[in-house]
């Protein structure tokens, strides 16, 4: 792993671990998550995802290159099918998509197109630490996740192949960057961000 990936996974060793372990990740994966539970996941991570999409598009006017908005332009179109997923689950379980956000959800989109006001390295590294949290996390289970298990869908979306290489390839322009402390601060204030969230959910 370079230089400036490895410094920021390795200065959050304690809090990704609890990402792994946390509770509604392996509760999502043995199928015994409440369904209450998941549906209230459905409807705040959809709210996220649209919001989203609307980082992504900024950060990639402010991208530096080609290759790197070539890289964002295939995070946002696999944002397509991800919120057809939520949108089929939502129908299925019948789920409300118009609710009200969490005040916390609002304040993590809200940071993440605020960060891309701080420039193209700040920007980068936080989408780096959204997408390589919920990888990490969703690979961690995927192979002890049944197929059967209801959720499993969702599981393999983030944890497909296909999604690694994305991962990856982020973490690639994060390495073009020098460390600085305004990246080590946004990499730190998405992990937090993530394991709040969840934590907010699970309830």
């Amino acid at each position: 792993m370079p230089e400036t990936t490895r410094a920021l996974l390795t200065a959050q060793a304690a809090a990704w671990q609890r990402i792994l372990d946390h509770p509604f990740v392996s509760r999502t994966s043995a199928g015994s998550l409440p369904k209450a539970t998941f549906d209230r996941w459905i409807a705040e991570d959809y709210f996220f995802v649209l919001s989203f999409r609307d980082y992504l598009d900024a950060l990639a006017a402010a991208a530096p290159d080609d290759e790197a908005r070539k890289v964002l332009a295939g995070g946002s179109a696999a944002l397509v099918p991800e919120l057809a997923l939520f949108e089929q689950a939502a129908a299925d379980r019948g789920i409300d998509l118009e609710v009200e956000p969490s005040l916390l959800n609002l304040g993590y989109s809200s940071y993440l197109l605020a960060s891309v006001q701080e420039g193209w390295p700040v920007g980068i590294t936080v989408l780096y630490a959204v997408e390589k949290a919920y990888y990490d996390a969703w690979a961690s289970v995927r192979d002890t996740t049944s197929p059967d298990t209801q959720y499993a869908g969702f599981i393999a979306n983030w944890s497909s192949p296909e999604f690694a290489a994305y991962v990856e390839q982020l973490g690639a322009l994060v390495d073009r960057e020098a460390l600085t402390p305004e990246m080590t601060r946004a990499f730190d204030r998405v992990v937090r961000f993530e394991l709040a969230f969840w934590d907010l959910v699970h309830g």
